[in-house]
């Protein structure tokens, strides 16, 4: 659809300048920055600057958003004066209502009301403008048409005026978001039950809701050539180490690519070790667990468009942790942690000492147990290390495919699939029933992990650790184990060591690992975070009744 735009008055003189241009427009230098904005595309614009005669300015904005057909292009001219002005912005991510009221009103209409604006200089408008007529908060000084380009990108609206080397950036932003829900990849049965959005103002917001105090810092920073996405980098100042926190701004500063989508992005490009399977940074999607990591003197990295968060720098002890830990009483939570530490050596070591034992070290087992085992495989056609991987790799299918289907059916057809397909698998005599209750019980303990990325790295390192046991049983296993664990040893997150506090061993910082201690008890933060201010919690808080006179 053709665009229609107001015609412009003959303009006539502004203060003492005449409007008429004595000298004509340079038509090839003009020329040559079209022909290298066609050529190169966004790129071009990166020197060249707002010119003051509209027209030109037109004409390049033409070009850079050529074939864009959300482009709305608003022409008019302003005061008794007639000055020409251009706005432009992107349909559907801009406010119109806001745009009209705020923008487009003052401009055209109220202008003319004001005693001033007969003392306008054409030259000067744009600030005159922004300090007395333009009702909106947010408004930025722009010289280049990078920047033309990057901020309407951004759902703002760019006014250029005739005559004028600054536009100005208002925003007008309008962006479809999700409301705020549950949280789903971290549910708990008490605490808070908000998460974080796409949006990451409204994150931000949470955040806030969270911790009330100026201390709280968020610096941003735009990563991608072409979505320029925000990322905020939020801290509390006066807790947080400072080494930390230039590290994460200069491994994010020094990215550059295309897009990004997702957090993941960012994780990947900042981690320590990209080819380790353990993740090196927390990540949730709560904002009640982004607060506490806060005030634990962690780092919290938002990324806009994506509802995940990423918190550094991370230990081990990090990924067996729930937010509602520290919503229950201590003693039933110290009960949990160390649940779901044996229950990672199950979800890891489950199907692997199986094998082991059942092919090479049978005089470990007791002898009517082991009688068990034999009579259950005394069919089976494979051996044990065979018959663990495909029944790993079937569960791992059956997963998979509960989480791509449907959520109202996804669930059922896990289930219900592997009922079908464990008692087929066993009624045709291609696995054991004690393979399918080892490899089901691995399952039901990977699933206490309350991390889902470190459930993902047991689910992946169960198969090596099988492969091992069924080509060297037990030893297979235990160098599986120091292999593991060196390699655990060596990794860094930001710096911090990643088996800190058990390794280097800091006894005062064991409260909050394996176990959890009163709150009353947590006086001071995690040494190894390297918090600026230690202490968190004032002496003497244990709660007694009151002494009776």
């Amino acid at each position: 659809m053709a665009k229609r735009y107001r015609g412009f008055k003959i303009p006539v003189k502004v203060g003492d300048e005449d409007n008429k241009r004595k000298n004509p427009p340079d038509n090839s230098k003009l020329n040559r920055i079209i022909e290298e904005v066609e050529k190169s595309g966004e790129e071009a614009l990166e020197d060249i600057e707002i010119s003051t005669d509209i027209e030109e300015n037109f004409q390049i904005i033409q070009k850079v958003f050529k074939d864009c057909s959300d482009l709305v292009v608003r022409r008019f001219t302003i005061g008794e004066q007639s000055v020409k002005c251009l706005t432009i912005f992107i349909d559907g991510i801009v406010d119109k209502m806001r745009f009209t009221s705020n923008v487009l009103q003052p401009l055209m209409l109220y202008i003319r009301m004001t005693p001033q604006e007969k003392e306008f200089k054409k030259e000067d408008l744009i600030k005159s403008l922004e300090y007395s007529s333009i009702t909106l908060g947010e408004l930025t000084e722009i010289y280049k048409f990078k920047d033309v380009a990057k901020h309407t990108l951004m759902a703002n609206c760019i006014l250029i005026i005739d005559g004028n080397t600054t536009a100005l950036a208002i925003s007008t932003a309008q962006w479809q978001a999700r409301g705020i829900s549950e949280s789903t990849t971290e549910n708990v049965a008490k605490g808070p039950k908000e998460a974080f959005i796409e949006n990451i103002r409204a994150n931000t917001a949470l955040l806030r809701k969270k911790i009330q105090s100026s201390n709280l810092k968020m610096e941003v920073l735009n990563v991608g050539r072409f979505n320029h996405n925000g990322i905020i980098i939020a801290y509390i100042k006066g807790i947080a180490d400072e080494g930390i926190l230039n590290e994460v701004r200069r491994r994010i500063k020094r990215i550059d690519i295309d897009v990004v989508i997702e957090s993941s992005y960012i994780e990947q490009l900042i981690e320590d070790d990209s080819f380790s399977p353990f993740p090196q940074m927390d990540v949730t999607e709560r904002p009640d667990t982004a607060a506490a990591a806060l005030a634990e003197g962690r780092i919290v990295i938002l990324v806009d468009n994506s509802p995940f968060v990423l918190i550094v720098p991370t230990v081990f002890a990090n990924l067996l942790t729930s937010a509602e830990d520290y919503y229950e009483r201590f003693f039933y939570i110290t009960l949990l942690r160390i649940l779901r530490y044996i229950s990672f050596g199950v979800a890891l070591l489950g199907p692997s000492i199986y094998v082991a034992i059942t092919t090479f070290h049978q005089e470990m087992v007791p002898t009517s147990l082991l009688v068990t085992f034999a009579n259950a495989r005394a069919d089976i056609p494979f051996p044990a290390a065979i018959e663990a991987l495909l029944m790993e790799f079937t569960f791992e299918i059956l997963k998979e495919a509960g989480l791509r289907l449907p959520k109202a059916i996804g669930q059922a057809v896990s289930i219900v699939g592997a009922l079908v397909i464990g008692e087929a698998a066993v009624q045709a005599g291609i696995v054991s029933q004690i393979m399918v209750i080892v490899v089901a019980l691995t399952g039901i303990a990977s699933f206490t992990i309350p991390k889902f990325n470190a459930a993902v790295t047991v689910r992946f390192l169960r198969f090596p650790f099988v492969l091992l046991a069924g080509t060297l049983g037990i030893f297979g296993i235990i160098m599986g184990i120091l292999f593991l664990l060196i390699h655990m040893a060596s990794l860094r997150s930001f710096g911090v060591p990643y088996l800190s506090p058990f390794t280097p061993m800091t006894l005062a910082d064991w409260k909050d690992t394996f176990i959890r201690l009163p709150i009353w008890l947590l006086r001071k933060r995690p040494s190894f975070v390297k918090p600026t201010n230690i202490n968190r919690i004032k002496k003497g808080l244990r709660p007694k009744p009151p002494k009776h006179h």
